[in-house]
């Protein structure tokens, strides 16, 4: 309560909870007519369950930590499922996303690794007066359940490598107020170019061109090349999986500070070969480049 009830050192409530909204790519299984009279919202419902801001009562934690009102399932269920589907929670608790699913007509599946959540998921969906049309199993035996997702028609597949690390401090947004509006990617001034494939910096770093073979019959125009594209122009430099060379050269893909990819015109324009003997992410596309594709 902080310094109650006088001023100023009060603590503000925080009496409201996010709801994150993720979709799948792809397409979705395609509703029947029957499905979409069955799953049809009321303008009142529709007006009020899609905007920014719900309000509706909670509801008392008993026997269980985490409770959420009936209502909020309800809405998630209506909002974004028809009669007939099936609503997942894989955290299930205390068994309201059942509950409302059923009060719904759709089907449900909840896992709950605390078997003492039973009597309490039992209770609130009226265990005892299901009807002999609905189907209610508790399964304990994770290896049955489990392969039978692999099976069903709409499977998520993610097309992103979640392998890449990154320091969530140094993200910004181009405020004005942290300072970070005018922050660019850092350039450099090209001081030497030694051959095709070896450059030095204003600072005095040597840079390997990754994907840059040298062709001696050309070597000079390719010298030439890079001359007359960096004498102007400031560079910057992105990096694949292996930052150094055999001989500790920093390997990197040169740009313009326009976004012109030096080691791609290197190669379209035949001024060097690509290096198809090493492992890097462009490998392909110079491969392309140089064939002309």
């Amino acid at each position: 309560m902080g310094s109650f009830p006088y001023p100023r050192n009060g603590v503000v409530k925080l009496d409201f909870e996010y709801i994150l909204l993720f979709k799948k790519p792809g397409n979705s299984i395609k509703a029947t007519r029957e499905q979409n009279e069955a799953s049809k919202m009321t303008a009142e419902e529709w007006n009020s369950f899609f905007t920014g801001h719900w309000t509706f009562p909670g509801v008392k934690q008993n026997k269980h930590l985490a409770m959420f009102p009936e209502e909020l399932p309800k809405r998630l269920i209506k909002m974004f499922s028809f009669a007939g589907e099936t609503v997942f929670d894989p955290f299930l608790g205390s068994g309201t996303t059942l509950l409302a699913a059923k009060n719904l007509n759709r089907n449900s599946i909840g896992c709950e690794i605390n078997e003492d959540f039973k009597s309490i998921i039992e209770t609130k969906i009226n265990l005892s007066i299901i009807s002999t049309e609905q189907n209610l199993q508790f399964l304990y035996d994770k290896s049955s359940v489990i392969p039978k997702f692999e099976t069903l028609p709409y499977v998520f597949f993610d097309p992103h490598k979640l392998n890449k690390k990154c320091d969530i401090k140094k993200l910004n947004y181009g405020s004005k107020i942290d300072g970070t509006e005018k922050q660019r990617q850092e350039v450099f001034v090209v001081k030497e170019i030694l051959t095709p494939e070896i450059l030095i910096l204003e600072n005095g770093l040597k840079i390997k061109l990754i994907g840059v073979k040298t062709k001696m019959e050309k070597e000079n125009e390719a010298m030439k090349f890079l001359f007359e594209k960096t004498k102007r122009n400031k560079v910057f430099m992105k990096f694949d999986k292996y930052k150094y060379d055999e001989n500790q050269n920093l390997q990197c893909y040169l740009y313009l500070e326009n976004k012109t990819f030096i080691n791609a015109h290197l190669i379209k324009s035949g001024f060097v070969e690509a290096d198809l003997g090493s492992d890097y992410t462009y490998r392909n596309k110079f491969q392309k480049l140089q064939i002309g594709i």
